[in-house]
């Protein structure tokens, strides 16, 4: 899903960089691009007639300075940088809305670990320390069905990615890990907490209005897009961060948005 969200991030220059011609997009999120102005068609077939054939790819290792939305961006401009982009309904909001009532905050405590293996995870435990440090709002927690649930939270787990997404726009923020959520909180336009740990640099993948908790230790970074990760039998980086330090944080940099919800 995160790499989809990132291809989004080229189509608004793609539509300004050839205007007249029709946008085709193959994925098999077809979701992810409903009602996208840039997009003609979505498909989850390769298309092996077209023309013109575009596929955004960035590449991390440990000399890597350039974040991967430059890389992505520089397939269709020079100049600008582009972001994730997910165009949501007005219904698609209202409905969310009226399922889960506003203010809460929303929460995805595990990340996609196919590729990653342990190495982005910071822990359940210490999620649901994080969430007993607001006892007075509601946590609603987005993410796969087979997560598991934090106590005290409402479940909205196992839902399909556009409603994750209008559940994260009608939070007050999201909390959650490096990886696809993190872009799908962006893409409506949501500032998120996020758990980095020293898995990657953050300059490579950060949303510089978000609150990035990062710990680079002295292997950090480990991670490269090239072949998949092992577990790391130390993550030190992680298991250093502590939910009360999150918390303190998150006080800091959200301190309107929880003052007004005490």
């Amino acid at each position: 899903m995160g790499d989809s969200l990132l291809l989004s991030a080229s189509l608004q220059g793609l539509r300004q960089k050839y205007p007249k011609h029709k946008i085709i997009i193959e994925s098999k999120w077809k979701e992810l691009f409903i009602n996208n102005p840039n997009v003609d068609w979505v498909t989850k077939h390769h298309i092996s007639t077209t023309k013109r054939h575009l596929l955004p790819k960035y590449k991390i290792v440990n000399a890597t300075t350039t974040s991967i939305y430059k890389q992505i961006s520089r397939y269709v401009s020079k100049d600008r940088i582009f972001y994730p982009e997910i165009f949501l309904t007005k219904d698609e909001i209202q409905n969310t809305q009226k399922k889960y009532s506003f203010p809460y905050i929303s929460v995805c405590p595990q990340g996609k670990s196919t590729f990653s293996a342990n190495r982005k995870e910071w822990g359940s435990k210490k999620f649901q320390r994080l969430r007993n440090y607001f006892p007075t709002l509601k946590f609603v927690q987005i993410g796969s069905k087979t997560d598991k649930l934090l106590i005290n939270t409402l479940d909205a787990r196992g839902l399909n990615i556009r409603e994750s997404a209008a559940i994260i726009k009608n939070s007050l923020f999201f909390i959650g890990l490096e990886g696809g959520l993190m872009h799908l909180a962006k893409a409506v336009e949501k500032k998120s907490v996020i758990i980095y740990g020293g898995f990657i640099r953050p300059e490579i993948s950060q949303y510089k209005e978000n609150l990035n908790i990062v710990n680079l230790v002295d292997c950090s970074p480990c991670f490269s897009s090239e072949e998949p990760h092992s577990d790391c039998l130390d993550k030190k980086c992680m298991d250093e961060i502590s939910a009360e330090f999150v918390f303190e944080e998150i006080k800091k940099s959200f301190m309107l948005e929880l003052k007004a919800f005490k």
